[in-house]
């Protein structure tokens, strides 16, 4: 099966996203930011801290073929950090320890030290579980904290793993792998923009968006009901196109507002 070339799966690690301790913001953040990349998250799978599960939604997500699998959380130094563990299980491959990795630990610390945030450092083997990575993968400056991301492409297939402390994940997102999807995608860089609509039931809207879409070639509308503020219904509209057909998203917002102000919405 050939790789499905603008497809994304996030699988998220830990227990406290499963037990309702802690909200899975960072799979709002990535999967908002793959979107404007011209990426489609086609799945989204939360596990708990085990090696076997984690393996084990690996490998299904690895058989569906996507282009790029991120794996969130997991890669600290403590007992229950296991997702290195599930890849290596997943893909028969043995953690060694990894000399860039280690360097980087190194660096991380020794910038800390500079800063005065600990006045000195030891690598404990617990800090080294940190740089034990699945061999043939690359590992990614953590610019806001320890444990590295990794990077590993198995048959085309790129599966990053990144932290799950919400900055440390940003910053190897942003730094590390964004530069890699933009060259990937081609600049194809995608807009949004919001309008929301009181008064008017998305039913009611459903033709107008289909109109809007056929007229302007390139912009899809996303209708997303609110509820209701008092006694008046509110849908929430998202106009997405490729940032070259922003004027056609533009004109396609105005047509939806002119079509309202006829309806007296």
């Amino acid at each position: 099966m050939a790789v499905r070339r603008r497809i994304v799966e996030i699988i998220n690690v830990g227990n406290e996203l499963l037990d309702g301790r802690t909200l899975n913001s960072n799979l709002h953040w990535l999967s908002g930011q793959l979107s404007m990349l011209g990426y489609l998250v086609s799945r989204a799978t939360i596990v708990r801290d085990d090696v076997e599960e984690i393996a084990e939604v690996l490998r299904e997500a690895f058989r569906r073929r996507p282009r790029w699998i991120f794996v969130g959380g997991g890669l600290g130094p403590t007992h229950d950090d296991k997702t290195l563990n599930g890849v290596g299980r997943a893909f028969g491959l043995r953690l060694k320890l990894n000399r860039e990795a280690l360097e980087m630990l190194k660096n991380r610390y020794e910038e800390m030290v500079r800063k005065g945030l600990i006045s000195s450092y030891t690598i404990t083997k617990e800090r080294l579980k940190m740089v034990k990575l699945p061999e043939g993968s690359t590992p990614l400056r953590n610019r806001k904290g320890s444990a590295p991301g990794v990077l590993l492409e198995r048959r085309d297939v790129r599966i990053v793993c990144l932290p799950g402390v919400p900055d440390e994940m940003k910053d190897i997102f942003e730094n590390e792998i964004r530069p890699i999807m933009e060259r990937e995608s081609g600049g194809r860089a995608y807009v949004v923009e919001r309008m929301d609509v009181r008064g008017v039931f998305e039913s009611s809207l459903a033709p107008l968006l289909v109109e809007a879409m056929k007229r302007f070639p390139g912009v899809y509308i996303k209708s997303n009901p609110k509820g209701f503020e008092g006694n008046v219904s509110v849908v929430s509209l998202d106009f997405i196109s490729e940032r070259k057909y922003v004027d056609r998203l533009r004109a396609a917002k105005d047509l939806i507002r002119a079509r309202l102000g006829e309806m007296g919405g």
